[in-house]
């Protein structure tokens, strides 16, 4: 049991024992016991016996620590006799001075620094992702030219997953979406006797902005994450490495599938939301006396195969991101379950970043 006890010497010093496991859990008694024993002998030596000591945890330490640091005079110094080797070099290893030194702030970075370091993070990531876009270029050319074998299969597979089963969301943002549009619109323009215009600005908006973004942005939300988690998953498990030692390519066997479906599946569905955005606008429409085929011959006037050419063409471009992003966040998973969360989460924000900065350019460039 642990104990602590004092009694005098010889040579007028008083000795106090320490015995037993001092940890959390007894030192608060033999810690108020050896201040009483130095409070009530201030100009005496102590003595601390500590060979009978077992074990000391950090709290043990620390008392041992407060009990020989104390300020007393030179006449009266404490001092640690018989202690173990290990735990004599754990005290040893603080100073007076360290422990009296004024605890230092934590220091805040400037706005300047952040700006930076995240400007540089950002820069390397692009970097990782140009190359990592090159890798999977050159091996989705092979395909093509070199006869590189590919497995459709699998292809099929991704598609019916991230295409056939999104159908429906993809349904109701675009129905949802004509609604919106064509009834915020048609407020607005009832009040310069201009309704038939809202059908002109309908059909701009969904076949050549807003279609393939939400497309986009739901394919992301739902399919892109679905890349980064699934292959995520099977780097902590080690699968990719597995392929990596039979002398094969992750990105051939695991990215090109997934590319190649993404490119393919997002035009499709692309086109869905699209065709039933227009019906809902020209649901809403009704309500503003234009009737559906005067909506529908006001649409072919107000836009060309060009506007619905350049949204598919969007829709191919972001679907590779998405797919690109998502699965190069999956191969740089680090180790653990949450590591796959973070590559997910990373992987849906990033591809919206990029669905909307590849937007922008589209917009300057094809005006």
């Amino acid at each position: 049991m642990t104990a602590s006890t004092a009694e005098r010497t010889g040579f007028d010093a008083v000795r106090i024992v320490l015995q037993g496991r001092i940890t959390a859990y007894t030192a608060a008694p033999m810690w108020r016991s050896a201040l009483e024993t130095l409070a009530g002998n201030p100009d005496r030596p102590i003595i601390i016996d500590a060979s009978q000591v077992e074990y000391a945890d950090n709290v043990g330490i620390a008392l041992l620590l407060d009990l020989i640091h104390r300020d007393r005079p030179a006449s009266a110094k404490v001092e640690i006799l018989d202690l173990a080797p290990n735990l004599a070099a754990l005290v040893r290893a603080f100073a007076p001075k360290d422990l009296s030194a004024p605890a230092l702030g934590r220091s805040y970075p400037g706005i300047f620094e952040e700006v930076g370091r995240a400007t540089v993070q950002q820069v390397a990531y692009l970097t990782q992702m140009a190359d990592f876009v090159g890798e999977c270029w050159v091996e989705l050319r092979q395909v093509f030219t070199r006869g590189r074998s590919i497995n459709w299969g699998d292809v099929l597979d991704i598609a019916t997953e991230a295409g056939a089963n999104g159908v429906p969301v993809v349904l109701l943002i675009g129905f949802l979406m004509g609604v919106i549009i064509a009834f915020q619109s048609g407020l607005v323009a009832k009040e310069f006797g201009a309704v038939i215009f809202v059908v002109n600005g309908v059909g701009f908006a969904l076949l050549r902005e807003l279609g393939p973004l939400l497309t986009a942005i739901v394919f992301a939300g739902r399919t892109g994450a679905a890349f980064a988690a699934q292959i995520g998953t099977q780097k902590v498990n080690e699968e990719v490495n597995a392929i990596t030692t039979f002398g094969l390519s992750p990105v051939q066997f695991l990215v090109l599938p997934r590319l190649v479906a993404a490119i393919l599946v997002v035009p499709l569905l692309t086109v869905l939301a699209d065709l039933v955005g227009l019906f809902g606008a020209a649901l809403v429409m009704l309500q503003f006396d234009i009737g559906f085929l005067q909506f529908y011959h006001q649409l072919l006037h107000a836009v060309t195969a060009w506007d619905f050419g350049l949204g598919i063409v969007k829709a191919a471009v972001f679907g590779l991101t998405i797919a690109a992003v998502g699965c190069q966040r999956g191969l740089t998973t680090g180790a653990g379950a949450t590591s796959v969360g973070l590559s997910t989460t990373s992987a849906v924000v990033t591809s919206i970043v990029l669905i909307i900065v590849i937007d922008g350019i589209f917009a300057v460039f094809t005006v």
